[in-house]
C-alpha cells in the first residue's frame, strides 16, 4: 500500500476530491431552481395585474368578434356563393364572439373587484377562495383551446371540401370558421399561460407572514408578523 506522502498517494487523493467536488456542483445545477414565495405587497400587485390582462383579453375577444362580424356583414352584401358562406359564418361567428367577450369582461370586472378587496383585506381567505377557482380555471382552459382548434381544423375542412368539389358554399362557411377558431386561439394562448402563472403566485404564497413598513412616529421602521 502506497505512503499517504508519496506523490501517487497525493495525487490520487487530489484526484479523487476534485471528483467528488465537480460531482457535487453538477447536481446542484442540476437542481430545479426554487422560486422564493411572494410577498403580501408582490401578491397584492399579481392579482391587480392578472385581472387587468383578463380585461384586456376580453376586449381583444370583443373587438376580434365585431370587426369579423362586420367583416361578414359587408361580404353578405356581394353576391355569389362564396359571399354568401364566408358573410354568414363570419357574421353569426364573430357575433357570438363579441357577446361572449362582452360577457367575460362583466364577469372579470366583478371578479376582479372582489379578488383584489378581498386581497387587501384578508389574504388567508383570499389564497383559500382564489386557489380553489385557479385550478378550475387552468383545467378549463384546455377544454377552451381545444375547441378553438377543433373550430379551426371544422373550418378548414370544410373549406377543403369545397374546393374539391368546387362548391363556393361551403369554400367560404369553412373559411369563415376557420378564421374564427385561429383568431380566438390565438388570444386564449397568452391567458393560459398567464393563468398559469397566476396560480403558481397564489400557491407560493404564505399568508402567515407579512412585512409592514412605517408605524406610528417611526416610518423607517419594518415589522415583521405572523398570523397564527
Amino acid at each position: 500500500m502506497p505512503k499517504l506522502s508519496s506523490p501517487r498517494a497525493l495525487f490520487a487523493l487530489a484526484f479523487a476530491a476534485a471528483t467528488f467536488s465537480a460531482g457535487r456542483a453538477h447536481a446542484d445545477d442540476d437542481a430545479p431552481a426554487v422560486d422564493p414565495p411572494p410577498s403580501a405587497l408582490a401578491m397584492r400587485e399579481s392579482v391587480r395585474s392578472y385581472y387587468d390582462s383578463e380585461m384586456t383579453s376580453a376586449y381583444l375577444f370583443v373587438g376580434y368578434g365585431a370587426v369579423t362580424a362586420a367583416a361578414g356583414g359587408v361580404t353578405l352584401t356581394q353576391g355569389g356563393d362564396f359571399a354568401r358562406g364566408f358573410g354568414l359564418s363570419s357574421l353569426v361567428l364573430g357575433g357570438v364572439t363579441a357577446l361572449g367577450g362582452a360577457g367575460y369582461g362583466v364577469a372579470v370586472k366583478v371578479r376582479g373587484g372582489y379578488y383584489t378587496r378581498l386581497a387587501g383585506s384578508d389574504l388567508a381567505q383570499f389564497k383559500l377562495e382564489e386557489a380553489e377557482r385557479l385550478e378550475g380555471t387552468n383545467r378549463r382552459f384546455w377544454l377552451y383551446l381545444g375547441s378553438e382548434l377543433l373550430e379551426a381544423a371544422a373550418g378548414i375542412g370544410l373549406a377543403t371540401y369545397g374546393v374539391l368539389a368546387k362548391d363556393d358554399l361551403w369554400k367560404g362557411v369553412g373559411l369563415g370558421a376557420a378564421i374564427q377558431g385561429i383568431g380566438l386561439f390565438a388570444i386564449d394562448v397568452p391567458g393560459a399561460g398567464r393563468a398559469a402563472r397566476y396560480r403558481d403566485d397564489v400557491r407560493r404564497f404564505d399568508p402567515k407572514v407579512g412585512l409592514a413598513v412605517g408605524g406610528g412616529d417611526r416610518p423607517w421602521a419594518a415589522t415583521v408578523g405572523g398570523v397564527f
